[in-house]
Formats: C-alpha cells, sequence, structure tokens
C-alpha cells in the first residue's frame, strides 16, 4: 500500500503521480499495524421496540442548526465538523456552549484551557455546561472520561475534540497525524460514542480543493460530515453536509458572522439581492436547496470584443451551462453573441446547482444585451433545453408560494396545463427562448 504525503490518498502500486492530488513524487508506503484478537464476548441482543425510546434528542437553540441536523442531534453520534484552517474554528465551537443545554466535555489539544477561557469571555460565552480538559493522549482521555462516569451519572452527554489532528495514541508506533494514528483514534472515539451514548464533534479541516485532509476511510467511520463554506470578505457562513446517516444531505444551514458572534440568519432570501431597484444585466430566481427557497441574483456582462475567440467566464455556476444558454440564444433568437465577451455572475457567491436557474441566467444576458432594464419584481423559472423549449422543473408550486409572500408581481414559467389559483402574482406561461424574448 502507497500513501500520498500531500493529501493521503490511497494506491496498491507506486506511481510518479497521485491519481488524486495530482502530485508529483509523493507516494510513500505504508504498511499498517495489525492487531490480534485474542478473545471474544458475548453481546446481548435487543428488541426493536426496546431501543425506541432510549435516548432523547438533543435539540440546539439555532433554527438553522436544527433544520440542517433534521431538528435535533443524534445522541451517540459522532460528527466530523471541516472547514479551512483560518475560518475560526475554535470560535465556532464554542458557540456550541450556548447553543444546547447538556453537559459538554471539551477535549483541546491545540490550545490551553487559559487560551480558551479569555476567548469565552471575550464572546460573552457562559460556560455553566462546560468542563475542559487539555490532553494530546487519546488514552488519557478515554480513561478521563471513564472515571468521569464512574463518578457522575451524565446523560446525552457531548464529547468536543479540537482538533484530531495533534491527537496521538501510545498504542500506535507512528507519529500523530499518520494514517495509523488517525484511524485507530477514529476506531476509539466511535466505539466510545456508541457504547456510553455520547454525542462526539470531531473538528478538522479540509484542503483547498474542498475535499477532507485525511484518507476516505475516516468519512466512512463518522456518522455525519459537515463543512463551512465562506468567503474571505464576506459575512454569510454556510453550512453543507456531505455525509448524513439520519437524514437528507442536500440541506444548508446559513449564518451571519460578526466580531463577536455567529448567529442564524433571519432572511435568507433578501441576502443574496443587491437591489430591488430595476437594473440592466442583472435578474432573480429561485434556487431549491432540498426544502428551503432561497432568492438568487443572475448577473451578467456582455462587451464587444476584436479578437476571434469571444471570451466565456462564469462564477458560482457551471462554465458549461454558460456555453449552453449562449448557443441557444444565438441559434433561436435575434440575440447574437458570436462577437460578444460574456461573464456571468452569482451574487454573493452562493454556488448554485441545479438547472431551473436557467431562466434567469439567460434574461440577464439579454438585459446586457439589449440594455434594457429588468424589473426586480419579476421572478424567472425554469430550464432550457437544446431544443430551446422551457423545461418543466421540481417544486413548482413552492416557488411560487415563495415568491408570493415577498414583494415579487409576475414570475415566468413554463407552459403547463395546470391551474394555479394565485390572487397576488400574475403567472406568465411561455413556450421557449422566442416567447421569452417578445415579453422583454
Amino acid at each position: 500500500m502507497y500513501v500520498c504525503t500531500d493529501c493521503w490518498n490511497e494506491s496498491i502500486k507506486w506511481q510518479w503521480q497521485c491519481e488524486f492530488c495530482k502530485e508529483w513524487n509523493t507516494l510513500k508506503e505504508f504498511r499498517e499495524q495489525k492487531e490480534e484478537k485474542t478473545w471474544w464476548i458475548v453481546q446481548k441482543l435487543q428488541k426493536i421496540e426496546e431501543i425506541q425510546n432510549y435516548s432523547q434528542k438533543i435539540i440546539t437553540k439555532s433554527n438553522e442548526l436544527n433544520n440542517l441536523l433534521w431538528w435535533w442531534i443524534t445522541p451517540g453520534s459522532v460528527i466530523l465538523l471541516s472547514w479551512e484552517p483560518w475560518i475560526w474554528k475554535s470560535t465556532i465551537t464554542l458557540q456550541l456552549w450556548n447553543l444546547v443545554k447538556n453537559q459538554i466535555i471539551y477535549i483541546s489539544g491545540e490550545e490551553t484551557p487559559y487560551q480558551i477561557s479569555d476567548r469565552a469571555k471575550r464572546l460573552k460565552i457562559k460556560w455553566n455546561n462546560v468542563m475542559m480538559l487539555w490532553e494530546n493522549c487519546i488514552e488519557n482521555t478515554l480513561e478521563t472520561l471513564k472515571d468521569l462516569n464512574n463518578k457522575q451519572d451524565i446523560k446525552n452527554k457531548i464529547l468536543v475534540i479540537d482538533s484530531i489532528s495533534v491527537m496521538h495514541s501510545n498504542n500506535i508506533s507512528w507519529t500523530s497525524w499518520s494514517i495509523s494514528q488517525v484511524r485507530y483514534i477514529a476506531e476509539l472515539l466511535v466505539r466510545y460514542a456508541k457504547v456510553t451514548n455520547t454525542t462526539i464533534f470531531i473538528i478538522w479541516h479540509i484542503t483547498k480543493d474542498w475535499n477532507l485532509a485525511w484518507p476516505k476511510t475516516l468519512e466512512h467511520m463518522v456518522d455525519v460530515v459537515l463543512y463551512f463554506e465562506w468567503d474571505k470578505y464576506d459575512n454569510i457562513r454556510i453550512l453543507r453536509w456531505l455525509k448524513n446517516r439520519f437524514g437528507p444531505t442536500n440541506e444548508i444551514a446559513i449564518f451571519s458572522m460578526w466580531n463577536e458572534w455567529l448567529s442564524d440568519l433571519k432572511n435568507p432570501w433578501l441576502e443574496f439581492v443587491n437591489s430591488k431597484d430595476p437594473q440592466i444585466w442583472s435578474s432573480l430566481s429561485i434556487t431549491i436547496e432540498w426544502t428551503r427557497p432561497i432568492i438568487v441574483e443572475t448577473e451578467s456582462l456582455t462587451t464587444y470584443t476584436k479578437f476571434g475567440y469571444p471570451k466565456r467566464s462564469s462564477r458560482w455556476i457551471n462554465s458549461s451551462k454558460l456555453d449552453l444558454i449562449i448557443a441557444v440564444l444565438s441559434k433561436y433568437t435575434t440575440i447574437k453573441l458570436e462577437s460578444y465577451d460574456v461573464y456571468v455572475n452569482i451574487a454573493r457567491w452562493l454556488k448554485v446547482l441545479e438547472p431551473w436557474i436557467d431562466l434567469s441566467i439567460a434574461v440577464s444576458i439579454i438585459s446586457s444585451k439589449i440594455n434594457k432594464q429588468i424589473s426586480k419584481d419579476i421572478i424567472f423559472v425554469w430550464e432550457i433545453s437544446l431544443t430551446w423549449m422551457i423545461k418543466k422543473s421540481i417544486y413548482l408550486e413552492k416557488r411560487i408560494k415563495e415568491a408570493e409572500k415577498m414583494w415579487f408581481k409576475k414570475i415566468f414559467i413554463w407552459d403547463t396545463k395546470k391551474d394555479f389559483k394565485n390572487k397576488d402574482i400574475e403567472i406568465v406561461k411561455i413556450k421557449n427562448i422566442g416567447d421569452l424574448v417578445k415579453f422583454l
């Protein structure tokens, strides 16, 4: 077995270049120590009806976090929190103290209790339900927790490991940060969580390519993998799933980061719209992040180019989507873009993967090309096909209801036979891109 020293990807044979991170000469031979099992223990079998009321769900004070975690934290689960090293991971973790009433045991291997206590005072965080331990050895940590369980009967407690990168085991000869250490420590933590019904938060970071800086086996061992998405020059933080054994993985939580606090974003549908005034090059759409409708603003810029090959640039959307929309507009409408550079952006760096903002992208491009303002009380929804037809989408009624609750007066959708009974919003049905250009 060979392991990349840069991304920790595994390979069964040695080669010059790592297949995962594409770095050269980083594969090193790895031999994992094997443990011999010398005894076996007979376990007690349980019936399903006896397990249903075994534990009580942990509900936090954050509506965004509850919505992301499917309304509660499951006791006995192992949650891996991942983000970039400079995103204030300790500060965010400290705020968990004020979000739950359960007993929290904070294991710090990087900072001393005095440093964490000073930060908690600065953030005005109460620590009545928190006990701290500075320790790097996993055996010492588990023995301390075992002694605590013998002295105090604490139910549904929460254990925070900050962070697993500095933890080590005396039973493994390799140094901390090595794959053997990480696997062994993770196995011990998962076993402890299941046996004692303790919820464990493991802190770790991701690489520049938004991949966990560990082998994939670590993701398989834990129950939940979460990571923060952020922009260096913005105060919005988005918490997303990478893995979830207890619910769907398409949900998100949106927070706003201030000097002293990470708080729920009260009106996320307004945060991604720069202005309500009519503008050239801008249009609005509604995207669905699992169950949450979010208003997104699409910005486009078209400029004449003297070069033979026009430039196509997109941010926060797939570049192939932009090429497809430009090809459809050039083929089936009077909007010719063969000699124009086209730049498309989603406001406030929200990454949108679903195809039902195609119509909004096309409208913003047309607006920039013909120099016409688009009113911000109009919503454009649906996917554009290669045959210039407007394709139907999912969650249509939810998008219409969300637009109706706000200031929008008109919504463009595909030509469906279904009759929508909405009094406060005008529904415009179109069949193809040609009809859209006529309405504009």
